[in-house]
């Protein structure tokens, strides 16, 4: 019973070890997943200084600035600016047309979560 729990618990956390292969240049782009009863729209991209992101929702259309954007080989991990605090963990499919992992609401619950890339 330990060793479920500990499972479930590495796997919802945001810094949990990425197993997904392929380069992290992958996940840049836009991804669209449902959460939460709206379509959730994240665009990831890299530069210079590293990785950055925004985010909008059919329920509010105007793009929000993500936080805590970090990207290793084909994992992505991204908070957004709430409370309680909300963490995307992500991880690249095969083939790098989706992406799925969790949600994770701090102190209150772990979702499952899958997104789509955008044409």
């Amino acid at each position: 019973m330990f060793t479920i729990l500990a499972i479930v618990l590495a796997l919802a956390s945001p810094d949990a070890p990425c197993a997904a292969p392929g380069s992290a240049d992958r996940v840049a782009g836009q991804w669209t997943g449902n959460f939460a009863g709206a379509d959730w729209t994240f665009d990831l991209s890299r530069d210079g200084k590293g990785w950055s992101g925004r985010y909008r929702t059919t329920k509010a259309p105007t793009w929000k600035p993500l936080e805590e954007v970090t990207v290793t080989q084909g994992c992505a991990t991204f908070g957004i600016e709430s409370k309680p605090r909300v963490t995307f963990a992500l991880a690249l499919a095969p083939g790098g047309t989706a992406m799925a992992g969790n949600v994770i609401i701090a102190g209150l619950a772990t979702l499952p979560f899958t997104a789509r890339r955008e044409p």
